[in-house]
């Protein structure tokens, strides 16, 4: 299901008239002009990339600085989609998102584009595998304290109770409670929940698995990172399956040959000068890979 059809970014003629007028602006106001951070002015632009038009599934190919992530923040940027994670804005982003364009498609009912969509990064996944942990610190650190306190608890002697002031009641309550229970019923009584985890790998597939509902549209920033081969498989298998089962879409960066080799993916080879449609054994890591493992076949076969 296609809820994004296309997305246009502002052309080079266009930056350059929207940079110029800023800087006129700020020459008539007496403002400083020094030397300002552009971003994202003058980048997908220099890759002669307008627009880009979506399938299914489409993957936004490239090495670092080729704008693969610089277009899919401008892209979240224009829709108003909510980040988790910090990422680099520039002083001109709100600019230059007012700048792009995109095209609907037409779906069954009345929920809005940026309702439908979600986006996830990396630093998401990373943020989400630290909060894991720290949060399971957290209960093994009250979990230590909750048997020191139980077993302190079941030591104690009856000390003078007076029920008309309470002197001493809470310190019975404690002791009888404490009697009563095993230490482990008595730290489960008193320790919150462990997040079960797994690995860094596992709990990151994990959390994409968990964050992917029916009909919507997805924004995957290099999902890969953190993720064994095996688990990248299984993420495109993964993806595939919520495409035909589930009618979602998904827009994602990728550098990873599992995602960029998934059957009928629309790929753009962001390396190129100009951006340009490829499939994916034309892309140059597809083929270094390919030369990688032809150069060692006589060993390894």
């Amino acid at each position: 299901m296609v809820y994004l059809e296309s997305f246009s970014f502002p052309s080079l003629k266009e930056e350059e008239e929207f940079l110029s007028s800023w800087y006129n602006e700020r020459v008539v106001m007496g403002m400083p002009t020094g030397i300002i951070n552009q971003y994202p002015f003058n980048v997908l632009s220099q890759k002669g990339l307008e627009s880009l038009d979506f399938e299914d599934i489409t993957i936004l190919y490239g090495g670092n600085g080729s704008g693969k992530s610089t277009a899919l923040n401008a892209i979240s940027g224009k829709l108003g989609l909510v980040r988790n994670s910090g990422y680099n804005k520039g002083n001109f982003f709100e600019d230059y998102c007012e700048l792009c364009e995109y095209e609907e498609a037409e779906w069954g009912d009345k929920i809005l584009l940026q309702e439908k969509s979600t986006l996830i990064t990396s630093d998401d996944i990373f943020k989400y595998m630290l909060d894991t942990r720290r949060q399971n610190d957290f209960v093994n650190n009250r979990r230590d304290k909750a048997i020191d306190d139980w077993k302190e608890i079941r030591s104690r002697k009856i000390k003078h109770i007076n029920f008309e002031t309470g002197e001493g009641v809470d310190y019975y309550k404690q002791m009888k409670q404490a009697q009563k229970q095993t230490y482990s019923q008595y730290v489960a009584s008193h320790v919150g929940e462990e997040i079960h985890s797994y690995s860094n790998g596992e709990t990151g597939f994990m959390k994409f698995i968990e964050s992917i509902v029916p009909d919507r549209l997805y924004i995957l920033d290099e999902p890969e990172n953190s993720l064994s081969c095996e688990l990248q498989m299984r993420l495109a298998e993964y993806i595939v399956e919520s495409v035909r089962f589930y009618g979602c879409q998904f827009i994602i960066a990728t550098h990873s040959p599992f995602l960029l080799a998934i059957d009928r993916a629309k790929v753009y080879n962001l390396d190129g000068n100009p951006a340009t449609i490829s499939k994916f054994w034309e892309l140059p890591n597809m083929k270094l890979y390919y030369e990688l493992f032809n150069k060692f076949d006589r060993n390894l076969w």
